[in-house]
């Protein structure tokens, strides 16, 4: 049996940052931004704080790498299961559904610590400021590919999504508190409703 080919610097590298900023998730979950210090990102990744500070050499950087991370999975998550709905699927319903379960992904927690923490930090807000951007933007644009057909999508349009990210975050913090709240049910049905009929009424071939 031949030896199993050894991992370069750089994917070694790679594999070791990704644990660092998976455990800085873990971490912010767990203990909130006030207990999630490089120290104990560094312990729970089980890497010396010297290999932490190689790819992240401040707090702020290392935090909002770390959202970024999380960003970049949750998106492709749903990249993948958006593909996989039946080409007969009500795909306003299936999109709503499947994004309102990545809402639930509890280590979204974690960025919900930080968009607080960063209200009265300032070198934390100027980190998280563009990772939120161009996560935004990317949203965006996806939900244009997703829906506009070929053409060009309504004037709503960018109006009705964000009405739509901003009622399912306000309804995960509701859920940190009483997930089994039945008002999350309704809110969730309306919202599908307005965003229906929001996009409908703007389209001249509707």
């Amino acid at each position: 049996m031949s030896p199993r080919p050894r991992r370069s610097q750089e994917a070694r590298s790679a594999l070791m940052r990704t644990r660092v900023l998976d455990a800085a998730l873990e971490c912010l979950v767990e203990r909130g931004f006030a207990g999630t210090t490089t120290t104990a990102v560094a312990e729970r990744a089980g890497v010396s704080r010297g290999a932490q500070l190689h790819h992240f050499r401040t707090r702020e950087a290392l935090l909002a790498a770390a959202v970024e991370h999380l960003f970049a999975g949750l998106t492709e998550s749903y990249q993948k299961a958006f593909a996989r709905l039946s080409p007969d699927a009500d795909r306003l319903h299936e999109a709503l559904a499947l994004l309102w379960q990545t809402y639930l992904d509890p280590r979204l927690i974690a960025v919900l610590e930080l968009q607080v923490a960063a209200r009265t930090d300032a070198a934390l807000l100027a980190r998280l400021l563009p990772v939120g951007l161009r996560h935004a933007a990317n949203v965006h644009r996806l939900a244009r590919e997703y829906f506009s057909d070929g053409a060009a999508p309504s004037p709503r349009f960018a109006a009705v999504l964000d009405l739509v990210l901003d009622t399912l975050g306000g309804l995960r913090t509701r859920a940190l508190l009483n997930p089994n709240d039945p008002a999350i049910a309704r809110t969730l049905s309306l919202l599908e409703a307005l965003a229906r009929n929001a996009l409908a009424g703007d389209d001249p071939h509707a």
